[in-house]
């Protein structure tokens, strides 16, 4: 009998496997399981040179996986101010935080922030119709231009100055896609929505660095770890994302994961999605010429750094009313939102859609499709199913992301059937229930309608979004999914879609493998699968549903090599 490098005894192994099953002890040789089961099957393979390590009944689950998330713009965005609420309440603690960030930078120096969100603002909420403007960044950097990313990731906020710098007037047009917000009078508010929109300001924003990308990604990878995750998907990096976030969404970046790949740095698996485009709008021709001409790495171990999906943006999100809808927005009637794409009619955004999808679908990637509003989700699903048919062979396991906000259970039911997974972020759900309810009525209160989906069979696999903060707990999202409280209110909605603690780990794990076409290799703790793990300080099945973010993670191995350690009492 082979002798392991190291052993997990005593412990509650969660294996995520196929029955949900429990046992005490692992094996791990060379970076994979060789065994698992009782600490008698176990003991046998402890040689002179094995660590031991006593969980003394500790949880022990396979390493979480991030489904969707930003991992370069996170690692940025901790050299930003941090505008996300509860750190920004109101309007004087932003004008407090920018004042600090004006005094420390030279006239002149922008000043970058992100996460901020009106509908979390204490004047704003009070004043129905009130949103944050340019006006209330002025007042205190008149000598800085300003540039604020929107809590979704989907616009920014800027300030006068900014707008001087980019040359944005009132008669300037607004892009393909994109909306400038305006105010009653036709003047820029300063609120830039959508990427085509956002590019009129980050294309004079100064780019980071290469060795500032490099640092953005490292410790995005330190502070994943220390969050119990050994995985993720890096949903949005390529040429259409060159100006965006300061580069953080460029294509240099995917060339930088390449260089940790080779050095031996990367303490996390990586899925990188490729977003092609340019100037913040994507289309067939875009597309085509991407593929023909981007040089993306080779001679990578897929289980490390894998490169094999393109992401679609379909459309926006319905705060900013750029959700693409098949009923009017309830605070806009009239007006049903649009796709990202060319065309001056719905059918004709939806033809261009289905174009490029089955143009990926041809070259063999995988397509992750950015859709929010039910127009497009059934745009995309529908897109799918035309691409598997068309070419039956390929199962290149497309998924749409976000389809948890509106899809209907005749989507689901319809992506089940055609094995098409969502991915979702039971987390967002903190936030956006009560403003969400004044943009599209009631039906907001049966977003994130987990159980639903499940009950249908569509596999879902569990992200963040994280742009920055707490949503890279990914046993807050789990705390979000199954009580479905809103952290403004309080208030529960919809309860009877709530999921069990049991269903939303499986989000973070198996399901996740299974979104990346991984889950032979990773997901759970089974024989022939690699040694990622994380220990948590309290047992996720006993904790009050109320209190399972506050579940901590003690320990964290990937690859068979501890990558996160708060408590070295676990060795022996």
């Amino acid at each position: 009998m082979e002798k392991a490098d190291s052993v997990f005894i005593n412990g509650k192994v969660v294996t995520a496997d196929k029955d949900f099953s429990f046992k005490k002890a692992i094996a791990v040789k060379d970076g994979w399981i060789i065994d698992v089961g009782e600490n008698s099957d176990i003991k046998p393979y402890i040689g002179s040179g094995t660590r031991i390590m006593d969980l003394k009944g500790k949880v022990i689950l396979p390493g979480a996986h991030d489904a969707h998330s930003h991992g370069v713009v996170f690692g940025a965005n901790h050299l930003c101010c941090d505008c996300s609420f509860p750190k920004v309440k109101t309007i004087g603690d932003l004008q407090a935080m920018l004042a600090e960030k004006a005094r420390e930078l030279p006239p002149g120096k922008w000043i970058r922030g992100n996460g901020i969100n009106s509908d979390n603002i204490e004047e704003c909420r009070n004043h129905p119709g009130r949103g944050l403007s340019r006006r209330d960044l002025d007042a205190v950097t008149p000598d800085h231009p300003v540039i604020l990313v929107l809590w979704s990731g989907h616009g920014v906020l800027v300030n006068t100055r900014a707008l001087e710098i980019c040359g944005i007037q009132p008669t300037t047009k607004d892009p393909e896609s994109g909306v400038i917000e305006r105010d009653e009078h036709g003047v820029p508010t300063g609120v830039f929505l959508e990427s085509s929109a956002i590019n009129l300001i980050s294309q004079h924003v100064p780019l980071w660095t290469d060795e500032e990308l490099r640092s953005f990604i490292l410790e995005y990878q330190r502070i994943l770890n220390e969050q119990g995750y050994t995985s993720y998907t890096e949903s949005t990096l390529g040429p259409g994302g060159n100006e965006r976030d300061s580069g953080a969404s460029g294509e240099r970046n995917i060339h930088i994961y390449k260089q940790l790949y080779d050095e031996g740095l990367l303490t996390a698996r990586v899925s990188i999605g490729v977003y092609t485009g340019y100037q913040g709008i994507q289309s067939y021709e875009s597309m085509l010429h991407d593929l023909d001409t981007m040089k993306l790495p080779k001679d990578m171990d897929p289980n490390w750094l894998k490169i094999s999906m393109l992401k679609i943006f379909c459309d926006g999100v319905h705060l900013g009313h750029t959700a693409w809808m098949m009923e009017d927005y309830y605070d806009q009637p009239g007006y049903h939102g649009r796709s990202m794409f060319p065309g001056d009619t719905d059918e004709e955004q939806e033809e261009e859609l289905h174009k490029m999808i089955m143009l990926a679908h041809q070259r063999g990637y995988q397509v992750a499709a950015h859709a929010i509003g039910d127009r497009s989700v059934k745009a995309v699903i529908d897109g799918y199913i035309k691409a598997k048919q068309a070419y039956p062979s390929r199962n290149l396991r497309h998924y749409v992301i976000h389809a948890d906000s509106f899809a209907t259970n005749e989507m689901a039911q319809k992506a089940a059937r055609y094995k098409i997974p969502f991915s979702v972020q039971p987390g967002l759900a903190d936030y956006l229930f009560e403003p969400s309810l004044d943009c599209v009525g009631p039906r907001a209160s049966r977003m994130f309608g987990l159980r639903e989906f499940l009950q249908y069979g569509v596999v879902l696999a569990g992200g963040s979004d994280s742009l920055n903060g707490e949503y890279c707990n990914w046993r807050k999202a789990l705390q979000s999914a199954v009580t479905r409280r809103s952290a403004i209110t309080g208030r529960v909605y919809s309860p009877e879609l709530a999921i069990s603690v049991e269903e939303g780990i499986r989000l973070f794990t198996c399901n996740g493998a299974y979104q990346e076409n991984c889950e032979q290799v990773r997901g759970s703790i089974e024989i022939g699968k690699v040694a990622d793990f994380q220990v948590l300080d309290q047992d996720i099945f006993q904790v009050d549903p109320e209190e399972i973010s506050s579940v901590g993670v003690e320990m964290t191995m990937a690859g068979g090599k501890v990558v996160y350690c708060r408590n070295s009492q676990i060795e022996l």
